[in-house]
């Protein structure tokens, strides 16, 4: 039951009328001044205050009451009304089938009340012991027929009066006008609140925390119930959350890139940092070389570095071992394309050596790395297949 408390200026529409799903009492209305505005929270902490307990529930407002506002403009409509008088017609209907058996019950113990007082009538007066036994019987039979009168008249004064075309057009028109009402952003939260209590008897919230949502369990006058399911307005630190598919985006890029090259793809994907609410102003904020690595140290991503040993990539020392050259030759001999080389940062790199025709070292003067990378490039150039007949290509 809603408590008996007048509506008041606040936000919230479920002023008195809220009512906690697992302690079964009405919720507290607090408010709380956040990121420039006013919020209303519904809380649940009379276990705290009676036995000590942790608070029951806290649930935010905002997705709350915005529920309950679409609600109302959705079932107050010309066609709700339509559908409801339909449907008083249809217990007007009982109620007149239950009135006329009323009116039989009613009948018969007429009778029975009239057949017991000619049989009183028709006794002889010395016969005392007769006719005491029959004057009992007739005093029963008044009393029955008495009884159903009474139940007649009780049940007639419960039942609800047919509904006239004139109240029928003035109900539809109402809905219009209210809903033009609702929606008025002039319209005090006191005013709104005095239109729900016509229509809203109470609301159940619960709060499902591992879902994310809440449950909305709303009781209508008439004693229909529908429940409605909110999502649960997210903290601080889940706004600026990276999202799992940009997780996994990352993750699937650290094969072929640097963390400078997965921002800057991130970036031309449209990609953006999360923290639009939570951080002001800051809902576009690009990625960055720092951001894409802390990332991949938060969720414990591999590096780069390690995916490339695992292809069997060397080190600048492994690979000059391995060539019997030395290290300043080696950085020469990749910047010029004889081997390959794969950076794993921004300044370092993991070295890949040919599996067969290892480079070796010569004499530069003679044949100068210029030369010998051109050769390369023109003995791994693919070939072309296509045979020449007739003098045709």
């Amino acid at each position: 039951m809603a408590r008996a408390s007048p509506p008041r200026e606040g936000a919230a529409l479920l002023q008195g009328r809220a009512v906690c799903g697992r302690y079964g009492r009405h919720f507290r209305i607090r408010y709380a001044a956040r990121r420039g505005r006013l919020e209303a929270w519904y809380i649940c902490d009379r276990a705290n205050g009676d036995r000590g307990e942790p608070s029951c529930q806290s649930i935010a407002g905002p997705p709350i009451d915005k529920a309950i506002g679409m609600l109302i403009g959705e079932e107050m409509t010309p066609a709700a009304v339509e559908l409801s008088l339909e449907i008083r017609k249809e217990i007007e209907a009982r109620y007149e089938e239950a009135d006329r058996l009323r009116c039989r019950a009613i009948e018969r113990a007429q009778i029975e009340a009239d057949l017991a007082q000619r049989r009183f009538v028709l006794v002889a007066r010395n016969n005392r012991l007769v006719a005491d036994t029959l004057e009992g019987e007739w005093d029963d039979k008044l009393r029955v027929l008495a009884k159903a009168r009474d139940d007649r008249e009780r049940a007639r004064e419960q039942d609800q009066l047919i509904l006239d075309e004139a109240v029928r057009e003035r109900l539809i028109a109402m809905t219009v006008d209210f809903n033009r009402l609702w929606a008025d952003p002039d319209t005090p939260n006191r005013e709104r609140k005095r239109l729900l209590a016509h229509i809203i008897e109470d609301a159940t919230l619960i709060k499902m925390p591992a879902e994310g949502t809440t449950k909305v369990h709303v009781r209508f006058k008439g004693g229909k119930i529908q429940t409605l399911t909110t999502p649960s307005p997210k903290s601080s630190a889940q706004q600026v959350r990276t999202q799992p598919d940009i997780v996994e985006l990352v993750d699937k890029l650290l094969d072929e890139h640097i963390y400078s090259e997965i921002a800057e793809l991130l970036n031309q994907q449209g990609y953006r940092r999360p923290g639009g609410s939570a951080r002001p102003g800051r809902h576009e904020t690009c990625f960055t070389t720092l951001r894409v690595a802390y990332l991949a140290h938060r969720y414990k991503l591999r590096s780069r570095y390690d995916r490339l040993r695992d292809l069997g990539m060397l080190t600048k020392q492994e690979a000059a071992a391995r060539l019997n050259i030395h290290e300043t030759t080696l950085t020469r001999w990749a910047e010029h394309g004889l081997i390959a080389k794969h950076a794993y940062d921004g300044q370092h790199y993991l070295y890949e050596l040919p599996v067969s025709n290892l480079p070796r070292k010569q004499c530069s003067r003679w044949n100068r790395l210029v030369d010998r990378a051109t050769a390369l490039k023109v003995a791994m150039a693919p070939k072309p297949s296509a045979e020449v007949e007739g003098g045709v290509v």
